[in-house]
């Protein structure tokens, strides 16, 4: 799958193959390189994962200025990516030589992809405006480094593993870390639609991809909203579709509206493809969405394979799992992604899925959030950031547990409740967008979209190989969302209303009339049965006290399941966060991995001429 790195700085010996050895499962078919000179006289060097997927090229040199990107372009009326180069990098690079202002040519691009240039005095990192693919960079000493993995950044043995002191209350309380934090002091991610410039050893980060100024708040008699929208899938999944036009890809099929959706589209630009389709199950013993599948299969005649998840299956994977997922995401699903992926990998290179359809046109937290707001604080809740509070409990994690899990100078030093509200309350002040559900619809599509849904889906499909697009979760469907009114996204209670409307169609009506049911997980159940020993052998009092963050006293409780003073109970939810947490922090704090030796060179960077690959 592919990946990209590099750094910027002094000329450093070594230091690319390092990182390309932390990051070999993404390199099976080696990768490449290139290297050039900034007029400041610092070196940047671009290093990039082969694609099996993609045989071409996505590194180039032409003169002093060096580009490399990993994961798929589409070409705009906005962007045109000149022809007359074969191969796409050096099209692109061309591109960039012929126009005099480089950032909003950058800004134009769009697709499912994190890219970097250099030119003249400045180095240039951008990620797609959804943030379908994701990059991690750091600043240390005046050099930039930056990775689709962070692991990769500890290739230099001079940047500290420290961990932030908020962000362990930040993914406890989201299961993810939200925002440009990580979970290290100093290594930040690059939001969506965002461009950084590192220039004489600053680093500066501009968002460019300011969707939410396009809301429209009241409808429009004239606009049909769910033509609007259909219009806009159909150009989405076109999009996709035509990254490997010559061979049909895999989809992630649910059962739910999203991912149905995007098949049902898919089926009828490719009427003559048989798509290759992935569900999963949990055992008979619980809640399955078979029937909702089959319909989908039956209707578009697809090549279905049900895969059955049990404890069994990955446990014993389950560490290794983690390492390759690199940032501690708290979501079981997590582990369904991981083996959708593995198998899809059998019979193609890129998987389509219906992730963006909650972010983008409706979600669980919207109804009781509009209660909230209508009803106001509870009884004796402090006047200020009520508002915050009841979203970060409609996490329904930990954020209630924080003070008898964590240590309490551990609490005081992350800021407390304060530093949390702090990371929701622009979301919730802004201007733009004006309409509540609008807010929160930004704020999904920028926090847990891009921090969350995105990553884990990115880093478990890259993990064996695969490209995963989501047609529900582009530059165009973000946008046209935010031109739907909210009243055409909930209308009353029913959610995704103008999504449902724009394809009644095309998907059969019950998965239409059913009710929002996300993957149900068992992990209740598994920490009673199949997972009970491994939980308390990880989770020891011993493994706790090692790492030292943790109140063993409660976590007990936990795995004991009981019910007086577990606040929201979901006590298998919060043992998977733990456990997922203290497998990441074994491997990437307590003893980190090895890097090994690196996987081959594909492609020598040219001795002379222009292209970074001849």
């Amino acid at each position: 799958m592919p990946c990209l790195f590099g750094y910027c700085g002094p000329s450093a010996d070594g230091l690319l193959e390092r990182m390309a050895a932390l990051l070999v499962h993404r390199c099976p078919l080696g990768w490449e390189r290139a290297a050039s000179t900034l007029a400041t006289g610092e070196t940047v060097e671009i290093g990039h994962g082969l694609a099996g997927w993609n045989h071409e090229r996505q590194l180039a040199r032409r003169n002093d200025r060096l580009l490399g990107y990993a994961g798929a372009l589409f070409e705009s009326e906005g962007a045109p990516i000149r022809q007359e180069f074969e191969n796409p990098a050096d099209r692109l690079l061309a591109t960039f030589v012929q126009t005099p202002a480089v950032e909003p040519a950058l800004e134009r691009l769009t697709g499912a992809f994190v890219l970097a240039l250099s030119q003249e005095d400045s180095i240039f990192l951008v990620r797609d405006p959804a943030g379908v693919k994701v990059l991690y960079w750091t600043v240390r000493q005046g050099w930039l480094l930056f990775a689709s993995e962070i692991k990769a950044l500890f290739a230099d043995p001079d940047l500290p593993r420290r961990l932030r002191p908020g962000a362990l209350s930040e993914y406890l309380t989201f299961s993810f870390v939200p925002g440009v934090g990580t979970m290290f002091e100093g290594i930040e991610e690059l939001q969506p639609g965002s461009i950084l410039r590192f220039r004489r050893g600053q680093a500066s980060v501009r968002r460019h991809f300011c969707f939410e100024a396009l809301e429209a708040e009241i409808p429009s008699a004239t606009e049909d909203y769910p033509t609007l929208v259909r219009a806009a899938l159909e150009q989405s999944v076109a999009e996709c579709l035509a990254v490997k036009p010559h061979r049909p890809p895999a989809m992630f099929l649910s059962g739910g509206i999203d991912s149905s959706a995007v098949l049902a589209v898919a089926a009828r630009q490719r009427p003559e493809a048989r798509f290759p389709t992935f569900s999963v199950h949990f055992g008979a013993e619980y809640q399955r969405e078979n029937d909702f599948v089959q319909l989908m299969v039956d209707r578009y005649r697809t090549d279905h394979h049900w895969l059955e998840i049990r404890p069994a299956h990955f446990v014993e994977r389950l560490r290794d799992i983690i390492w390759r997922l690199d940032d501690p995401i708290g979501d079981p699903v997590t582990v369904p992604n991981y083996l959708l992926a593995q198998a899809a990998a059998q019979v193609a290179e890129i998987v389509l899925n219906g992730e963006g359809g909650d972010p983008c046109f409706g979600g669980p937290k919207n109804l009781p959030m509009l209660l909230a707001r209508l009803y106001g604080p509870l009884p004796g809740e402090p006047p200020n950031g009520w508002l915050e509070r009841n979203y970060l409990r409609a996490f329904q994690r930990c954020y209630q547990d924080l003070d008898a899990l964590l240590d309490p100078a551990l609490r005081r030093e992350a800021g407390g409740d304060a530093a949390l509200i702090g990371l929701l309350e622009p979301f919730f002040q802004t201007s733009k967008p004006q309409d509540f559900i609008n807010k929160l619809m930004a704020m999904n599509i920028r926090l847990k979209g891009a921090n969350l849904i995105l990553v884990k889906v990115e880093k478990m499909t890259a993990a064996n190989g695969v490209l995963a697009l989501p047609p529900l979760f582009s530059r165009r469907i973000i946008e046209t969302s935010m031109r739907c009114p909210p009243t055409t996204k909930l209308e009353g209670a029913v959610e995704k209303s103008v999504l449902k409307k724009a394809v009644r169609d095309i998907v059969p009506q019950p998965i239409i009339d059913r009710p929002k049911s996300g993957m149900m997980v068992p992990v209740r159940f598994w920490f009673q049965g199949d997972l009970r020993r491994y939980g308390e052998h990880l989770l020891s009092r011993k493994n706790l006290q090692r790492c030292g963050l943790f109140n063993p006293d409660y976590v007990k409780r936990l795995l004991n399941y009981e019910m007086e003073g577990v606040p929201g109970l979901r006590h298998g939810l919060k043992l998977w966060m733990l456990m997922t947490f203290l497998l990441w922090h074994e491997q990437m704090v307590e003893a980190p991995s090895p890097s090994g030796p690196a996987p081959p060179i594909a492609r020598e960077p040219p001795t002379n001429g222009e292209s970074a690959c001849d």
